[in-house]
This record gives C-alpha cells, sequence and structure tokens, in this order.
C-alpha cells in the first residue's frame, strides 16, 4: 500500500454487529475473512491464524481469477459483437 493511501473501510455499518473482530488489536471487520487476512498480516499469528490466513488468502485468490475469467469473457464477447456488427453494416448494399 502506498503510504499516503487510507486503509480500506472494514468497520461495519453503524447499528450492525460486527462479524469479526482482531484478537490482537480490537479492530473489527464485516467478514471473518477480512480479519484472517489482517492478522495474517499486520500481527504474529498463532498457527491456527496462520491457517485461517492461507485459506482466506486462496480464497480471496479464487474470486479475483474468476472475476478475470468474467472480464476477458465479457471483452471477448464485446469484441466478436463489433466484429458482426461491422460485417453487417459493410455487407449491406450502398
Amino acid at each position: 500500500m502506498a503510504p499516503n493511501t487510507p486503509p480500506p473501510e472494514t468497520a461495519p455499518p453503524d447499528g450492525e454487529r460486527p462479524a469479526a473482530a482482531c484478537s490482537h488489536c480490537g479492530r473489527q471487520f464485516v467478514t471473518e475473512r477480512q480479519r484472517d487476512l489482517h492478522v495474517g498480516e499486520r500481527h504474529d499469528a498463532t498457527p491456527a491464524e496462520q491457517r485461517a490466513y492461507e485459506s482466506a488468502r486462496e480464497a480471496e485468490s479464487d474470486e479475483l481469477f474468476r472475476l478475470h475469467l468474467k472480464v476477458i469473457a465479457a471483452v471477448g464477447l464485446l469484441y466478436a459483437s463489433f466484429v458482426v456488427a461491422g460485417v453487417v453494416a459493410f455487407s449491406v448494399p450502398g
């Protein structure tokens, strides 16, 4: 993270109970996965916390991979639609 970049918003909205809190610093998180990632990256994690961090990191990596596949599919469909529209447009008699 850049030095002047504020941390991402992880606190639950007002009126909602947090799903998880850091046992080291007390910071509240919307999801347990956010907490597991925070503990693994910012604190000296216990072996159990380290396993939870690895699991959360892998889940996030899988989610990001699926997003990339969806973006590639969307760009491919957009490209194909422009090619088809161009073929149709140039094949219509003048």
